[in-house]
């Protein structure tokens, strides 16, 4: 398969284009050492784990049920996850972690790079987007992009079918000609079903038993270089 079809190329973000992993892993070693926690690695489980949930993910991507971070209901959030931290103070560290890691996934570069002027490339994401600007900035992968659209910066998130029309419509697009990459099958795949744009599916686990259309699926964003001509796109 070749992807020449598309005028329009969008990406999710975090665990497709940049090591969203190693960003939470950097983050909750930061909230250790500033909160200056119990130096373990049953700590930075039991955060790591909270940070994966749905609470601080909702949050994150400022879906509407999101907790407010100085609520009741977020200090209870908390308490029930056996956290005996301050939750503003914990967000706003794990938010300033965050934005100091931007590591592109291995091929990244050289496929966007491959891209460039024969498609509109974009990033969707959902995230904060100071946090999210940061963190592409230092990936390097800022020049390569036409268009940038996030989550906490349109008010609509993954997956919510209005965040992806919204890039279309900045990239001239439309669903027939217009690729979504991602490796979410909730956020990513739904996202680009209910758009009904083309999805490919990347899954480095190698785990694609999550249902739901699919034009290709990948272990690596990266590999979709091999499907790439003079020709191509």
């Amino acid at each position: 398969m070749d992807f020449s079809k598309y005028s329009a190329i969008l990406f999710d973000l975090d665990g497709t284009l940049i090591d969203y992993a190693g960003a939470q892993k950097f983050a909750a070693e930061y909230i250790v050492e500033v909160l200056d926690l119990e130096k373990s690695s049953d700590t930075l489980k039991h955060i790591l784990g909270f940070l994966g949930g749905s609470v601080i993910q909702d949050l994150e991507a400022c879906k509407p049920s999101a907790i407010e971070p100085g609520s009741t209901e977020m200090r209870q959030a908390f308490s029930k996850a056996g956290l005996g931290i301050e939750p503003v103070e914990f967000i706003e560290l794990y938010f300033e972690g965050l934005e100091e890691h931007g590591e592109p996934l291995p091929g990244i570069i050289d496929l966007l790079s491959s891209l460039r002027g024969k498609c509109t490339i974009g990033i969707v994401s959902n995230g904060p987007g100071s946090v999210q600007r940061k963190r592409l900035q230092k990936s390097g992968l800022m020049e390569f992009l036409d268009l940038i659209v996030l989550s906490c910066e349109v008010g609509s998130a993954k997956p919510d079918p209005e965040i992806l029309r919204y890039a279309m419509k900045l990239a001239n697009s439309k669903t027939y000609d217009t690729l979504f990459v991602g490796d979410s099958a909730g956020s990513d795949m739904g996202a680009a079903n209910a758009a009904g744009v083309d999805f490919v599916f990347v899954r480095p686990d190698g785990d694609f038993s999550a249902p739901g259309p699919r034009v290709f699926e990948l272990r690596k964003t990266a590999e979709m270089m091999k499907f790439f001509s003079d020709k191509a796109v």
